[in-house]
């Protein structure tokens, strides 16, 4: 089969593909050739998966000012038949942060980015949930109940009166390998009953007040367990 027929077939067969739909938000976009993105997006009903978008850096392409991040998305793709699929539409919905909340919001995309996994079906409603937390509430606790969300969505965390490493319940509880431990399984800061109640407190209702020296410490509490994880910091 010669080099014109194989590239004939090879479009014959994306067009013949059924056209998907499905809300998206938009996770990465890389440059690809001189024209053309590839973009990562986690879409509602199918997950984290990368789509060829052709042309979508040319002046006149209609996927330009659609392809933005921390904006709801409607976008239609054909799926490959062993590889990535063609991205063929691309709908831009409503703004899900305020704009001075954008580099925050950049950040809980990139921490999505390294949480969730080509093939796996959730993460759309997970990113979504998580930049609201951080849209309502002020200051740095948007940007850390935004990403506790996220860690706590992929099975992280474990209960905040209890041992994570032996799942005792204990009152005194320690911060100690990226973990909260009692103090027979490890040693490291104190976390008090208060700081511990304040961020399920927080959690749950923005108005909910932490003082600075809580968010620092639950601060490093999120970077500890990227790092352990291997993924970059907040």
């Amino acid at each position: 089969m010669d080099l014109f027929t194989t590239k004939t077939q090879r479009y014959a067969d994306e067009h013949l593909m059924a056209e998907i739909r499905d809300n998206a938000l938009l996770l990465r976009r890389i440059p690809y050739g001189d024209t053309s993105l590839i973009v990562h997006v986690l879409a509602g009903e199918h997950g984290r998966m990368p789509l060829m978008a052709r042309g979508a850096r040319r002046a006149r392409s209609p996927f330009r000012a659609a392809l933005v991040p921390l904006c709801e998305l409607m976008i239609a793709w054909r799926p490959g038949r062993t590889g990535m699929g063609t991205l063929v539409d691309v709908e831009r919905g409503e703004a899900l942060l305020e704009e001075a909340r954008g580099f925050e919001g950049l950040q809980m995309n990139a921490l999505a980015a390294g949480l969730f996994r080509e093939g796996e079906t959730h993460g759309y409603a997970e990113l979504k949930y998580a930049l609201r937390l951080l849209n309502e509430r002020q200051g740095d606790s948007g940007l850390l109940a935004g990403a506790w969300n996220l860690l706590q969505q992929e099975g992280w965390l474990g209960p905040l009166d209890h041992c994570w490493h032996c799942a005792r319940s204990a009152n005194q509880l320690t911060w100690s390998n990226a973990e909260l431990r009692c103090t027979a399984c490890g040693s490291g800061p104190a976390l008090s009953p208060g700081l511990r109640k304040g961020i399920l407190g927080h959690m749950q209702n923005s108005k909910v007040y932490l003082p600075s020296h809580d968010l620092a410490m639950w601060r490093q509490m999120i970077q500890d367990m990227l790092r352990y994880h291997g993924l970059k910091p907040l």
